[in-house]
């Protein structure tokens, strides 16, 4: 896939920077002080690569794997914002497919114990990275373990950029000795500047600054994609929804009414009220929208328990609003933002991937809209081809009234 990344990527600033690509057996180093975004930066780093359809093994020397993915997530959500990644679902499954994270929390990395799982993941899985980001190295280790990432580097047929945390924010000479480039990154008040520095040339502060929040380059535009500027024959849309007794059969309902194709997404176990356009989701599809019940946890502000029907559930929310550019719920927003349920995940989706989405909520009567901070209210129309309906099972007449007027709304004379 063509790489279409947003141009305030940081991966941007760094190539016009570079005379040249890293080469394999090549280090990069991402060196500050702690909390200035060294991660983040290593992840913008990855990201740019896997939308260019490279493999990248991602060594997190204090992360959890699950932590670690809800930063790319973030990561990614904030590229996506801007409207450059036109094909957000897609670019997304295809990131997945081409990363591999090791995680060695809670115990002592070694190069060798790294050369052999890469070993086996190209035996096993036929992966074979073409980056090599390695993120949390203190001193000491990065000190004594800087040859052997050089000649894995090498071997694998690989560059490496990794991360270094000082205390002043500055590298020893031991370790640049070992080092192609470093970027030092230094906190300015309210932005991060970067300072290049080469073997053979002069340290140098880049023009640009990076935001502290999402590590995007300040001050760059760039081009939203287009909205459709009206509404689209009923004929012409596709609903994508699980089929579920409450809202999601009311949404079902109303596409039969108007003549909307329904996609209907379910699993094995999965109780489905509605047989138009059912889709079963084999066990591998399902895999594609894997999440971390941890990191649902942390943004839904509730515990999940590691059961496979709420896992599974979550999986087929993935599919429904991945492939929608709308995405209409109903149910009960909480103080906290959040809407209350497992659909409640459709809902932090679509706010990650910057979808336009509507929740009608049943204690207030009435439906509201993410403006990007917060809700606000309105009336919708259904305005793109591809959207989600879906919310609680517990639907009250002013929820049905609700998504019934939506589409005479959307599609009436």
């Amino acid at each position: 896939m063509a790489n279409d990344i947003d141009p305030r990527s940081p991966a941007r600033l760094l190539a016009a920077a570079l005379d040249s690509d890293l080469a394999p057996g090549q280090v990069g180093v991402v060196v500050s002080r702690a909390g200035v975004g060294k991660s983040a930066l290593l992840v913008h780093l990855a990201l740019d690569a896997l939308l260019d359809d490279r493999g990248v093994m991602h060594v997190a020397l204090r992360d959890s794997v699950e932590h670690v993915r809800s930063y790319y997530d973030e990561i990614f959500g904030g590229l996506a914002n801007a409207g450059q990644v036109r094909d957000r679902a897609g670019s997304m499954v295809a990131a997945e497919r081409h990363r591999m994270i090791h995680s060695y929390a809670n115990r002592e990395f070694s190069v060798q114990h790294l050369t052999e799982n890469l070993r086996m993941l190209k035996e096993v899985a036929h992966f074979t990275p073409k980056l090599l980001v390695v993120d949390g190295l203190e001193p000491d280790t990065a000190a004594s373990c800087m040859d052997g990432l050089k000649a894995l580097g090498r071997k694998v047929g690989v560059p490496v950029w990794m991360t270094l945390r000082t205390s002043d924010g500055v590298m020893s000479d031991s370790i640049w000795e070992h080092a192609t480039v470093a970027l030092q990154l230094k906190a300015d008040g309210r932005s991060v500047s970067i300072t290049l520095k080469e073997h053979g040339a002069e340290d140098r502060t880049l023009d640009a600054s990076l935001d502290p929040e999402t590590m995007l380059v300040v001050g760059e535009e760039s081009a939203p994609v287009a909205r459709p500027a009206h509404t689209p024959r009923s004929s012409e849309c596709t609903l994508y929804s699980g089929g579920a007794n409450g809202a999601e059969a009311a949404f079902g309902e109303a596409c039969e009414d108007w003549g909307v194709h329904e996609v209907n997404f379910t699993f094995e176990g999965h109780k489905q009220v509605r047989s138009r356009g059912r889709y079963e989701l084999s066990p591998r599809e399902l895999a594609a929208g894997d999440v971390s019940l941890v990191y649902v946890s942390r943004r839904l502000n509730r515990t999940y328990s590691e059961g496979s029907l709420i896992r599974r559930v979550l999986q087929t929310l993935w599919h429904m609003v991945s492939r929608s550019q709308q995405v209409f719920v109903v149910g009960q927003i909480q103080d906290d933002g959040t809407v209350v349920g497992g659909t409640g995940w459709s809902v932090e989706l679509a706010r990650m991937w910057n979808k336009s989405l509507w929740v009608y909520d049943q204690d207030q009567v009435g439906w509201f809209r993410w403006d990007g901070q917060a809700w606000v209210a309105g009336q919708p129309l259904i305005t793109s081809i591809h959207f989600t309906g879906t919310g609680t099972r517990y639907l009250t007449d002013e929820g049905r009234a609700a998504i019934t007027d939506l589409f005479a709304r959307s599609f009436g004379e």
